[in-house]
């Protein structure tokens, strides 16, 4: 059964750690209760070789914008503000008071950060491979049309003579 989540406490929030909520955020560092990282929908600043996801709002200046217990309260599914996409996920895996802590001083910490745009690295990646497979796969049916040719030409030979 699915623990009910907590928002975090005051106390909680001023001991929050960036660096390990960089690190939940990122999927670095495993959720107590294995929700997925937060960069499968989001993306914050400049961090990850791909960026993040895009499914989410980029969340770099959201503690600007948003007081720290509207933030908690869509981190813990408690608050006045729900995120429809979260609530299921997190409903059943909730965030601790901790891992609620760290996240909101990795987002604090985050603000002004430059906002990456990778979207035309991951379409060159995927062109790239796409090319790549095109020409494994153009070797790999060349030698296949070879060898059946090479038995039909063999056939026809012994059947000429």
């Amino acid at each position: 059964e699915a623990e009910t989540a907590q928002p975090a406490s005051a106390e909680a929030i001023a001991a929050g750690d960036a660096e390990n909520g960089r690190k939940l955020f990122m999927g670095y560092a495993h959720f107590e209760h294995e929700g997925p990282p937060c960069m499968g929908c989001h993306s914050v600043g400049d961090n990850g070789l791909l960026g993040g996801g895009a499914l989410g709002p980029n969340l770099t200046n959201v503690s600007t914008e948003r007081s720290d217990d509207e933030i908690v309260g869509v981190l813990s599914n408690t608050g006045s503000v729900i995120s429809p996409v979260m609530k299921p996920i997190y409903e059943t895996d909730p965030l601790t008071e901790e891992e609620q802590a760290d996240l909101l001083a990795f987002m604090k910490a985050s603000v002004g950060q430059p906002e990456a745009d990778k979207e035309l690295l991951v379409f060159g990646i995927s062109i790239v491979g796409t090319i790549g497979a095109a020409i494994v796969l153009g070797f790999i049916y060349r030698n296949r049309l070879r060898s059946v040719r090479r038995v039909i030409v063999n056939k026809a030979e012994k059947e000429l003579l």
